[in-house]
C-alpha cells in the first residue's frame, strides 16, 4: 500500500511584482543579500504590503507547506507519488528520496531557488523537487481524487488508505479552493467533525495507513 498525495492552493509563491517596492518586502531581501523578486512571500513579513493584494488571506504562508512535507517525508515507507500544486497553477514533484530542511529558514531558501530555478538540485537529470510542464488536471487523470474538505462526506481515515488515490490536501489558511481544484476533486470527505489544520488531516491518515498495516 502506497500513499499519493497533493497539497493544493498551497500558499508557496515568490514576492509578485505588485509589492515588490514596499518597504517590508525591501527590507527583508537586503537583509538576506537577494533581490526582492528572489524572495519568498511571508504574511508574517509582508502583512500590511499583502493587504492589497487579491486573496490575500490565501497566500503567503510557506510554514504551512514546510510543515506538512517534514510530515509527508518522514513516513517514505508507505508514500507513494508526492506533489505540491501552488496558488499560482505550479505543479511540483517531490521525489521520495527529498529530505526537507527541519529548520525553517533553511527550509525557505531551497524553495526559493526552485521557484526561481525550478528543479532542486539545479544541475541534476533527476532533481529531487521540479516543478514540472504540465496542468494540474495532467496529474489529476492518473488517479482517482479526493479532496479532504470539512464539508465532505465523513469517512474513517483508514478507508483512504488506498494506491489509486490521490489525497488533496489544502496548504494555505483561509479561503475556499480554487474553481480549477473544486472542478477536478469532485469527490469531498472528511475525516474528522471539526476543522483540522492542514498538518492534522496528514498526521490522522499517516497514522491510520500505519495502524492498518500492523506497524508499531
Amino acid at each position: 500500500m502506497k500513499l499519493n498525495f497533493i497539497l493544493l492552493d498551497s500558499a508557496l509563491e515568490l514576492v509578485p511584482k505588485e509589492i515588490l517596492n514596499d518597504p517590508s518586502v525591501i527590507k527583508n531581501a537586503e537583509k538576506r543579500g537577494k533581490r526582492p523578486e528572489d524572495t519568498m512571500l511571508d504574511i508574517s513579513l509582508h502583512y500590511h504590503a499583502m493587504r492589497k493584494m487579491k486573496d490575500w488571506q490565501k497566500r503567503g504562508r510557506p510554514d504551512i507547506v514546510h510543515m506538512a512535507m517534514v510530515m509527508i517525508l518522514s513516513e517514505k515507507e508507505i508514500l507513494g507519488d508526492f506533489y505540491i500544486h501552488t496558488y499560482d497553477s505550479k505543479v511540483i514533484k517531490v521525489e521520495r528520496d527529498m529530505s526537507p530542511p527541519k529548520n525553517y529558514n533553511r527550509f525557505i531558501g531551497l524553495m526559493e531557488q526552485l521557484l526561481k530555478i525550478g528543479k532542486i538540485p539545479p544541475n541534476s537529470s533527476k532533481p529531487l523537487m521540479e516543478i514540472l510542464n504540465v496542468k494540474l488536471s495532467d496529474i489529476v487523470k492518473k488517479y482517482k481524487p479526493i479532496l479532504l474538505s470539512e464539508d465532505g462526506n465523513k469517512v474513517d481515515p483508514k478507508d483512504l488508505c488506498n494506491d489509486n488515490l490521490l489525497l488533496g490536501i489544502g496548504a494555505f489558511q483561509h479561503s475556499d479552493f480554487s474553481e480549477e481544484v473544486q472542478d477536478l476533486f469532485t469527490e469531498h470527505y472528511s475525516i474528522s467533525r471539526r476543522t483540522l489544520e492542514t498538518q492534522q488531516v496528514i498526521c490522522r491518515i499517516l497514522s491510520s495507513c500505519n495502524y492498518l498495516l500492523g506497524w508499531p
